[in-house]
C-alpha cells in the first residue's frame, strides 16, 4: 500500500515537473495566448466594461477557466486581470479549475449573473478560498 502511494506520488511529481511555466505579463494582464474570445476585449461605443481580477496569494496560484454563458473566455491565475466589453443584457460568468493530468475528482465551480446596463462599469473579483472557488461583483 505504501509503495503504491509512493509510486503514485512520484508519477504526479514527475508530471508536474514537466508542466510548462505559466506565461505572465509585466502589467498583470492575462496573456493573449490564454484569452479565447479576443473580440470581447475590444472597446466600442455602446458597450459596458467588465473587469475581472484574480486575487494574488498562496491559494490563488492554480489556473482557472473563466467562462461567459458556458463558453470559456480565458484562463486566469493569481494576480491577473482582464477587461471585456459587452452589450447591455444578462450574462452568466463562471469559474472552475483547469483539468490537467495531475488533477482528479469533481471540478467544482462558482457562478455569477450580472445584469449589464448601458454605459456601466463592473468589477468582478475571483478568489480561491478554503471553502472553494468564489466569483463576486465588487461595489
Amino acid at each position: 500500500m505504501i509503495k503504491a502511494l509512493a509510486a503514485s506520488l512520484t508519477v504526479a511529481l514527475a508530471l508536474a515537473a514537466c508542466a510548462s511555466p505559466v506565461q505572465r505579463t509585466a502589467t498583470g494582464d492575462i496573456p493573449a495566448s490564454r484569452v479565447y474570445i479576443k473580440s470581447m476585449t475590444q472597446q466600442a461605443a455602446g458597450l459596458s466594461q467588465i473587469e475581472f481580477t484574480r486575487v494574488a496569494g498562496m491559494l490563488n496560484n492554480e489556473m482557472l477557466e473563466l467562462s461567459i454563458n458556458d463558453v470559456v473566455l480565458a484562463q486566469i491565475t493569481g494576480g491577473e486581470h482582464l477587461s471585456i466589453w459587452l452589450k447591455p443584457g444578462s450574462y452568466d460568468f463562471s469559474i472552475k479549475r483547469v483539468h490537467t493530468l495531475t488533477t482528479a475528482g469533481p471540478n467544482p465551480q462558482d457562478r455569477l449573473t450580472v445584469q449589464v446596463a448601458q454605459g456601466g462599469a463592473y468589477k468582478v473579483q475571483i478568489t480561491t478560498e478554503l471553502r472553494g472557488l468564489n466569483i463576486q461583483l465588487v461595489k
